[in-house]
């Protein structure tokens, strides 16, 4: 499934492999005026709803993925990152849900720039659902250590890096990549450099 990029609007696809700060820049984009969208924030909620939650259960073991009683998200993701089949199982059922939602709060929303952070944007073929793709980067050794720093251990970061395409490629596929090795203040300058060309050019056209 995809969607399409509202008339009059610019819905920018935010991606970059594991630790490359996306959280970090889709808040900075919010700072600027941007609708925000994550992905996986709209996986989670979606988790919960019964037509999702309900399918999940019949799948997976409860007593794999249920904490209390609840779903519970590590344990689910801990599921599915050891076994291909799985995981794939789980794209399936939540993707085309996750566009039908992001679309209608993007069309719902009076702002101009929408900003859709989308850790599995290369891998799920969804260039085509943006004006623009943006995909941070960063050194090797800067991506693991910051995982690191979050609490993973060297075996969850290789294995978590490895369900995605290589960061390489992500740079190559991406129609801009922004350097996020420095300061959080140097990604918000370009970040407000990109907003403030987006919004002085859509004033262009209408002149």
């Amino acid at each position: 499934m995809r969607f399409r990029v509202p008339r009059g609007k610019t819905v920018i696809g935010l991606t970059g492999p594991i630790a490359s700060g996306k959280s970090l820049a889709l808040e900075l984009f919010i700072k600027e005026g941007a609708l925000g969208l994550s992905a996986d924030a709209v996986s989670a909620s979606l988790l919960t709803e019964p037509p999702c939650y309900n399918k999940i259960l019949r799948k997976f073991s409860p007593g794999k993925i249920l904490t209390n009683g609840k779903l519970d998200k590590k344990k689910l993701a801990a599921e599915i990152f050891g076994s291909p089949a799985k995981r794939k199982w789980l794209e399936a059922l939540l993707h085309p849900r996750i566009l039908r939602r992001i679309h209608s709060l993007i069309t719902s929303s009076p702002k101009k720039i929408t900003v859709v952070e989308a850790p599995l944007l290369f891998e799920a073929g969804l260039e085509e659902c943006f004006t623009f793709t943006v995909c941070l980067s960063a050194p090797e050794r800067t991506l693991r250590a910051r995982a690191l720093k979050r609490g993973w251990s060297a075996a969850q970061y290789l294995e978590r890096a490895r369900a995605q395409l290589p960061a390489e490629e992500k740079y190559a596929r991406a129609d801009l990549t922004l350097d996020n090795s420095g300061a959080p203040r140097e990604l918000a300058e370009k970040i407000r450099f990109i907003c403030r060309f987006l919004k002085e050019t859509a004033q262009g056209k209408k002149t």
